[in-house]
């Protein structure tokens, strides 16, 4: 092999090794800006995470509070409070002003 030709072939051999170095810089620049891309997202969910615990903070603490203030009331002694059997139904239903058991008239003329 000649002088000459070995300087060519060193040539190439530089010349490749430049553009893979410029590749890898331009590769290591892109990977550079996703991963600043990646530390912001990465920051802005840590931002809702905080605020989302905070709301569920507040949230857990109403509901505590408000489980307080039902057990305060010492409602465990109603029993069937509010519930009615068929002889309060029947006489929910026939319930009247007058006493007479008739409907009561309604007011559905139209000539207020």
């Amino acid at each position: 092999m000649s002088l000459i030709e070995s300087s060519r072939l060193l040539e190439e051999r530089v010349k490749k090794a430049i553009a893979l170095i410029n590749k890898l810089r331009d590769d290591n620049r892109e990977l550079g800006e996703r991963l600043a891309l990646v530390n912001n997202h990465n920051e802005e969910l840590q931002e809702l995470l905080s605020k989302t615990s905070a709301d569920t903070a507040v949230v857990e603490a109403a509901i505590t509070s408000a489980l307080e203030s039902l057990d305060s009331l010492d409602l465990d002694d109603l029993g069937d409070f509010g519930t009615l059997d068929s002889d309060e139904l029947a006489a929910a239903e026939n319930f009247t002003i007058d006493g007479s058991g008739e409907d009561l008239e309604t007011f559905e003329d139209d000539n207020f």
